[in-house]
């Protein structure tokens, strides 16, 4: 089970990586810490399950530190993976809208830390600050944008290509441009690589090293700097329609 921690206050906007939640709502500050005093804080463990597809609840969790997979149940029983989720995002809010059942499961790729708000206080707060509703409606745009050309294959790709996919969410969502077109990804262990594609760890460090030696991506320490985005997207078989 979850276990539960006293919260010792807002914690600095600032340590929130590139594209998340809370490093856009840091353009308020007030809105940053008071929904950073919401709830109560959770930890789980890597393959623990903080959201399941199908339950009804409506709690957000404001996800602190950590990384998870959103995934869902296709029609033919495969599992897709939707997106990839860090610490200073927001997962669960589709539910705390319309009190509809959760639309997809969201499970731990190591240890994450999460403070549960509830419908309530969550709702409260957007009602309250402005720029927090805002920074949600922005973020849903984003998540629906992307649902739209998902892949519903995932689960039965090659751990080459799962691996491929996993860094063109992570770039797109949440990278750092750099000189000369490269994206920089936030801050991920093989180990959490390797939880979120459902392979070996020692698979994806091969993996990852094959990439660098064809000069897709460069790898550092926690880091990835994906080189080329189009030779990336060739390696996960991921083509725009019409491309």
């Amino acid at each position: 089970m979850p276990s539960h921690r006293s919260t010792t206050g807002p914690e600095s906007a600032a340590r929130w990586p590139h594209g998340t939640f809370l490093a856009e709502l840091s353009v308020s500050p007030a809105a940053t810490k008071s929904l950073l005093c919401l709830g109560t804080p959770h930890t789980y463990d890597q393959g623990e399950i903080l959201l399941a597809e199908g339950r009804v609840e409506t709690f957000v969790l404001l996800l602190m530190s950590g990384v998870t997979k959103v995934t869902a149940l296709m029609e033919n029983g495969d599992t897709a993976l939707l997106a990839v989720r860090l610490g200073g995002d927001l997962v669960g809010e589709f539910a705390a809208f319309d009190d509809r059942p959760r639309s997809a499961t969201v499970t731990a790729a190591g240890k994450v830390v999460a403070r549960r708000i509830g419908q309530r206080d969550f709702l409260g707060c957007l009602d309250g600050h402005p720029a927090a509703a805002m920074a949600v409606s922005r973020m849903l745009v984003r998540k629906n944008r992307w649902s739209v050309r998902r892949r519903a294959d995932f689960g039965g790709s090659p751990v080459a290509i799962r691996v491929a996919r996993v860094l063109v969410d992570l770039v797109e969502d949440y990278g750092q441009p750099r000189r000369g077109g490269a994206l920089t990804g936030p801050r991920l262990t093989q180990a959490e690589v390797a939880g979120l594609v459902g392979a070996r760890e020692r698979r994806v460090h091969h993996v990852l090293g094959e990439l660098a030696e064809r000069g897709v991506i460069e790898v550092g320490y926690s880091r990835v700097t994906v080189l080329s985005l189009n030779e990336l997207r060739d390696a996960a078989r991921l083509w725009e329609p019409g491309g």
